[in-house]
């Protein structure tokens, strides 16, 4: 398999929407089915990598539902050794209990490039599978983020980034690419199934329009820019104003919320789920979690959600993740120099441990010795963190220090060291009025 000529149309558009042009180094590592679409990226990229900045590999998710899943493997082995590319195949078993068998995989396939090395996985959808993805988001009953279909480039986690480059591009282009390059591709068999309802559209539901709209695929991706600009918009408008919400600690401030109109009250609400990676809560529940959250009388509450849960203290909504739980370190302090605080031989790593609050726990202050849990709820700690908080245990002296909060006050000395924990202040509410 030859590379592509240097003015290959797909090659100059995929070398256009490179995303990370000034980078340096970047490194994509292509989600590679061993189907057409994926095959035709692999090797546009492959032909791309002596002119970009490109650090290429693949990854092929093996779900094992179908018979020749082994054989899809090993296709996808012998191309990437070909083209001299790495290759990681994750095996994953796929539970579809609530989720549909389609939608299980799916997540299966999202859960494998979140644990990628690379800064971005490149996926091949195309215009169709995009103009697709509309269609299907409006026969759901889908809102304005679902008709956006999928971005060009978004984030998949806080390191790695999911990039489609070939939305642009119709399937036919992509055949007529595979086919002027000799390249070969595994079918599989299950697209022709169209018992499900993406693959009816494609087989059944969408030629007769096409028949009658000639340029549809490209009037529904013109449509498809436009609701993303809507979206843009909006989603930055709201980032906006949801940051206002915060005080300088970085409490969501639910006095401030309470003078926003109800729907931008509710449009508030979603976005401190989603922001925090609470998991998208239902209509019902964030309507229902609002009309509790605006009456004044409320002074504590707590929201159930996908992921956690959040939780209404002292005048602040506090997001609360499904790991937090108690006996496990919410932060790792660090070391800080200080006016006062412990000696240098009293915080080494070898003589003491981080961990959580036990009963037992007490620290000496100027008055005499205090209980954490008293301690903790002086500074107005939220209950709910009150389990979780670091405390440094020295193996001969015991407790020395409470992260943020207090040291042992006889065994601290002049240009000593303080547990500092930047996650922690936001937790600290002694000096706050509600």
């Amino acid at each position: 398999m030859e590379n592509s000529p240097t003015n290959n149309p797909l090659r100059q558009h995929l070398a256009q929407q490179w995303p990370a042009p000034n980078a340096g180094r970047f490194a994509v590592e292509v989600g590679f089915s061993g189907g057409l679409d994926s095959v035709v990226l692999l090797h546009l990229l492959y032909s791309l990598r002596n002119e970009l900045p490109l650090e290429l590999s693949a990854v092929h998710v093996h779900h094992g539902l179908d018979a020749p899943a082994d054989q899809w493997a090993e296709f996808c082995r012998e191309c990437c050794i070909r083209w001299q590319v790495p290759l990681r195949i994750e095996r994953v078993q796929v539970q579809f209990g609530k989720l549909g068998l389609e939608a299980a995989a799916r997540a299966e396939r999202y859960r494998s490039f979140a644990q990628s090395r690379a800064d971005a996985v490149a996926l091949a959808h195309h215009a169709d599978d995009q103009a697709e993805t509309l269609l299907l988001a409006a026969l759901r009953g889908g809102g304005l983020r679902a008709l956006s279909s999928m971005p060009a480039l978004r984030a998949l986690n806080e390191r790695v980034s999911l990039w489609r480059p070939l939305l642009a591009i119709p399937r036919a282009e992509l055949l007529a690419y595979a086919q002027a390059h000799k390249l070969a591709w595994v079918e599989d068999s299950s697209n022709a199934d169209t018992a499900l309802l993406r693959n009816w559209l494609r087989r059944e539901g969408l030629p007769p329009w096409q028949e009658r709209v000639p340029h549809l695929t490209r009037q529904l991706l013109t449509t498809v820019g436009r609701l993303q600009h809507d979206l843009a918009l909006l989603e930055d408008y709201g980032q906006t104003e949801h940051n206002s919400l915060y005080d300088a600690a970085g409490r969501f401030q639910v006095a401030s919320w309470r003078q926003l109109p109800p729907l931008r009250q509710t449009h508030q609400l979603h976005l401190f789920a989603r922001n925090h990676r609470l998991g998208s809560p239902r209509a019902d529940s964030v309507r229902q979690f609002a009309a509790t959250l605006a009456n004044p009388a409320v002074r504590q509450a707590q929201w159930p959600l996908p992921h956690g849960r959040a939780i209404l203290y002292a005048g602040c909504l506090f997001p609360v993740p499904a790991e937090w739980t108690a006996g496990k370190l919410l932060a790792q302090p660090a070391w800080q120099p200080a006016a006062h605080g412990l000696p240098e031989n009293l915080i080494q790593l070898d003589s003491g441990i981080w961990r959580t609050p036990q009963p037992s726990d007490t620290l000496p202050l100027p008055h005499g010795r205090k209980k954490i849990s008293r301690l903790l709820q002086e500074k107005k700690v939220p209950p709910f963190m009150r389990a979780l908080w670091p405390l440094w245990v020295h193996k001969q002296h015991g407790c020395l220090a409470a992260a943020n909060l207090q040291t042992h006050c006889h065994l601290s000395v002049p240009n000593g060291w303080q547990a500092q924990a930047e996650e922690l202040n936001q937790f600290i509410l002694s000096i706050q009025t509600t």
